[in-house]
């Protein structure tokens, strides 16, 4: 059974004829009439009891349309509903973000995002794996320098640089003893700007997190790279000193969703919401 000759069959049975019928839906009278003609061939029973001047629905008919009213307005009413979800930002958004980015932005992205969406259910998770959109249930996720992900579309939102800082009583003598999340063994470490511009390093720590990092050379201990917006109020109060940028292109955050054709607004309402939150990048 065609679900379109259905809704058609109940568009005349309501209006009571195929011409009151067409003129409340705009149809030639000749299409809702094949329609339903459709309809009880596919069914194998008369519909409508069709005079020279009227139409009268048949027993089986009256039944079937007392049967589908009620569902059909229910799956209209649905259909109008999803529309208005696709063009207006509403229900649930789950987000995943790394630890730092969380910690540090993400309470006052929240905030202002519910400020601006109040019919967004925003749920926010932190963890510094990859999690996968789809099999966890996520609307959206926030990466530092994701690879490549056919799977995945997004946006760079925010370029952040790596800065050699230290306490301004470490002495810079090499080797400079430094603090690092994962022990390498290239021990040289390159500054921007001036060609050849090299610390020659010996790792004395190593921790897994750039907050705790950032506390450990608080105390003097040694230098460590850490992004410009972790250390920016320590730098400015003196607890810091920044030795220069490190060399190479800064780090890119990115919001990524997956990639179907059509994304829900709430999933473009925050994208576009962080791209306002940082106009810089």
């Amino acid at each position: 059974m065609n679900l379109d000759d259905l809704s058609d069959f109940v568009l005349v049975a309501a209006n009571g004829g195929f011409a009151q019928a067409s003129r409340t839906s705009g149809r030639p009278k000749a299409s809702l009439s094949r329609k339903v003609m459709d309809l009880e061939s596919s069914l194998g029973v008369r519909l409508f009891d069709r005079g020279a001047r009227s139409i009268q629905l048949t027993e089986e008919g009256e039944a079937l349309f007392k049967s589908t009213t009620g569902p059909l307005n229910e799956i209209a009413e649905a259909v109008d509903m999803l529309r208005d979800g696709r063009a207006h930002p509403q229900g649930r958004l789950r987000v995943n973000v790394p630890s730092l980015f969380g910690l540090m932005l993400m309470g006052r992205i929240a905030a202002e995002f519910k400020l601006a969406c109040p019919e967004v259910a925003l749920e926010v998770t932190m963890e510094d794996r990859e999690v996968d959109l789809v099999s966890e249930g996520y609307d959206l996720v926030i990466r530092a320098n994701p690879k490549p992900d056919s799977e995945l579309v997004g946006s760079c939102f925010l370029r952040e640089q790596l800065l050699v800082v230290a306490a301004p009583s470490l002495v810079r003598q090499p080797p400079v003893p430094v603090v690092v999340r994962n022990a390498a063994r290239n021990t040289s470490w390159h500054i921007a700007g001036t060609p050849g511009r090299e610390i020659d390093t010996k790792p004395v720590l190593e921790l897994p997190a750039f907050t705790m990092i950032r506390d450990a050379v608080l105390t003097g201990i040694g230098a460590a790279k850490l992004p410009r917006m972790l250390v920016a109020k320590d730098l400015a109060d003196g607890r810091l000193v920044s030795w220069g940028a490190v060399s190479g292109e800064p780090a890119e955050i990115w919001a990524l969703h997956t990639s179907r054709r059509f994304a829900s607004a709430k999933v473009k309402a925050f994208m576009q919401f962080l791209k306002t939150a940082f106009p810089d990048a």
